[in-house]
């Protein structure tokens, strides 16, 4: 794969979006667009100011080096701000107009953090800081609620010596937060569908509208598994594709790194076949998906962590069920049996489930999965210009081209439980809904 990281900051630069605060225009960050849930009121409808962006009017103190400070507000998740490797690192923001909000975008995620207050000097005239709110270590992008405030601390309370690390953070005034900061909601712990994607980004190539359609327009429970974020950089692209798609449950991220290879065999060699597996295992037992989908098993260009995601899809459909396959997760969580798992381009013609994802999405406002895809896709800007070399020639990676390619509509029922599909155009095709499963259980 060929990445035009030269034109990476180009393209964010070109990827701002224009939002409208007080009267005026205020310039947010790309990623920043999205389409609102269902049934949300916006600002605008409600006639509610929205709040004003008040970073760059803010003053900054950090625990080290100031060199590259700016990186943390210049709206680039392609830049970051890091600390030296010490205790406690810390980030000090002071404003003389209140803020109201905070979002924060990290790199370099603490094992525990609080936002601080400042509470005196003690009698050697050290500053006092007392605690304003815990630290949120679940979600990599989180907003917190300042209530008007002056100077708020970011600090680590992590024991040890490590780095803190910002990509992005954002400062607000009074008012409604603009729709395109991140609120993320726990990671689904029961799931009608689980996506195994390799990579940020692969999820909208290959399986195209599926995430929007079923997580928003038909509001089914989503969990979106990455094997590799790649970069922390990557990540975030991750986390603004999917909040600009209406997803609002924080996907999982495998940690196992990004690297290219043919075959399924020398991607398991890179990353050791037991680790991937008990991973996988682990999904399928943790968040027991009624239905698992997934990558080709050619690994569509022929990627050999897309073989090494879909192999290990397919044996994680039986691993998961065995109390004595991976028993560390089993114990955690329980064994789970799917009832049913797809692999993108598997089988033929007539047994394939095929789907439309050019149907207007009443939740997204009649954009299209496909249209949704495509958008989210347009804020991996690491990614513009990427291209695969297939047959001799290359392509470049897009929802549109590649996923015609490997068309991003067909999939094939690899195992189930409930019987073959009839209709063919619906993953969850003989799963009842929950109350009928429930009544169903209690006869």
């Amino acid at each position: 794969m060929k990445n035009a990281w030269t034109r990476a900051l180009a393209a964010l630069l070109a990827g701002l979006i224009l939002t409208a605060a007080a009267g005026a225009e205020k310039a947010a960050p790309a990623g920043a667009e999205t389409a609102a849930p269902a049934g949300a009121e916006t600002a605008a409808s409600a006639g509610t100011e929205t709040a004003a962006d008040i970073t760059k009017a803010c003053t900054f103190r950090l625990c080290s080096t100031k060199w590259n400070e700016s990186l943390m507000t210049d709206g680039k998740y392609t830049s970051y701000w890091e600390s030296q490797n010490i205790r406690n690192p810390y980030v000090i923001i002071s404003s003389e107009t209140p803020m109201h909000g905070l979002y924060l975008c990290f790199r370099q995620l603490p094992e525990s953090f609080e936002l601080q207050v400042p509470a005196g000097t003690d009698e050697k005239g050290r500053e006092i800081w007392e605690t304003l709110l815990p630290g949120e270590t679940r979600f990599h992008h989180s907003f917190y609620e300042l209530g008007g405030i002056s100077t708020v601390r970011i600090c680590s309370t992590q024991k040890k010596s490590h780095k803190l690390g910002i990509n992005e953070l954002f400062v607000f005034g009074e008012g409604e937060i603009p729709d395109w900061v991140q609120r993320w909601e726990p990671t689904e712990e029961k799931a009608d569908i689980l996506f195994f994607s390799a990579h940020p980004d692969d999820e909208l190539i290959f399986l195209g509208g599926a995430i929007p359609t079923y997580a928003v327009e038909k509001g089914k429970r989503v969990v979106v598994a990455y094997l590799s974020f790649s970069n922390t950089t990557r990540r975030s692209e991750a986390l603004n594709g999917l909040w600009a798609m209406g997803v609002r449950h924080y996907p999982e991220f495998g940690g196992f790194r990004d690297s290219y290879s043919k075959t399924a065999k020398a991607a398991y060699q890179h990353l050791g076949k037991s680790k991937v597996l008990a991973w996988v295992t682990e999904m399928y037992r943790k968040h027991q998906p009624e239905v698992v989908v997934t990558h080709d098993l050619n690994g569509e260009y022929g990627h050999g962590q897309h073989r090494m995601i879909a192999d290990a899809a397919v044996q994680g459909y039986e691993l998961a069920a065995d109390p004595e396959k991976y028993p560390d997760s089993a114990a955690k969580y329980g064994t789970w049996q799917a009832k049913k798992l797809y692999v993108h381009l598997f089988g033929d013609e007539t047994s394939q489930t095929r789907f439309d994802w050019n149907v207007p999405l009443e939740s997204l406002g009649g954009k299209t999965g496909l249209e949704a895809a495509a958008a989210a896709y347009a804020l991996h800007v690491t990614q513009e210009g990427a291209e695969v070399k297939y047959e001799g020639k290359w392509h470049r990676l897009s929802v549109e081209e590649t996923g015609s390619i490997w068309p991003n509509t067909v999939f094939g029922l690899y195992a189930s439980e409930v019987g073959p599909d009839e209709t063919h155009t619906d993953f969850l095709e003989h799963i009842p809904e929950e109350a009928d499963a429930a009544e169903a259980g209690a006869e």
